[in-house]
């Protein structure tokens, strides 16, 4: 799945063919169609291999936080979350492929009900830590932690270099965990 990953990156999904798999994992053609059978197969074991790489660690990250009683916990949160966005970062290709995922997703119903699943997963796990926090509506603001940051993670890829990219996640991640940590909710009717 590594190279599906590269190829999807490289070539987004117009390009992910079982011929190119074979071509970047350096085995004989057919290989990859020996495993997976059609196209959706293919892109169905891609998008478990990346939403089992991404479940892992963030629910690692929701396992790892302290209760965020006061700024300081909040503040370790944020920095956690920074930190594993940045490594995510350092992937491009991995981000391409989520990104391509979901969007393939919209234009494929079998392919849809297993990303929304995970997205589904995802946001219950950080529902989980922004429940720790004792505010309101946890789910919503977890909803749109994940909505936000997806957002920022493709944003920073496509608009910083490698080395301003840190800095820019750290100030992005930030702003929007902490916006929609400290928001209240019943000034937007909600």
């Amino acid at each position: 799945m590594r190279s599906a990953i590269a190829v999807v990156g490289r070539s987004g999904m117009r390009g992910l063919t079982h011929r190119a798999v074979d071509r970047e994992a350096g085995m004989p053609e057919g290989t990859c169609s020996v495993y997976y059978r059609t196209r959706l197969a293919l892109l169905t074991a891609l998008g478990g291999f990346v939403a089992t790489a991404l479940h892992a660690d963030v629910r690692a990250l929701g396992a790892s936080l302290p209760l965020p009683t006061g700024d300081d916990g909040v503040q370790r949160a944020v920095d956690a979350t920074i930190e594993m966005l940045s490594r995510w970062a350092e992937h491009p290709d991995l981000i391409v492929t989520m990104s391509e995922l979901a969007l393939e997703a919209g234009r494929t119903p079998s392919l849809r009900e297993p990303i929304v699943a995970w997205r589904s997963n995802l946001t219950d796990i950080v529902e989980n830590i922004v429940c720790l926090t004792e505010k309101s509506q946890a789910r919503l603001r977890a909803e749109a932690i994940v909505s936000s940051l997806d957002g920022v993670v493709l944003n920073g890829l496509l608009t910083t270099t490698a080395e301003d990219r840190p800095a820019y996640l750290r100030s992005m991640v930030t702003l929007v965990l902490r916006a929609i940590g400290d928001a209240d909710l019943t000034d937007y009717g909600l």
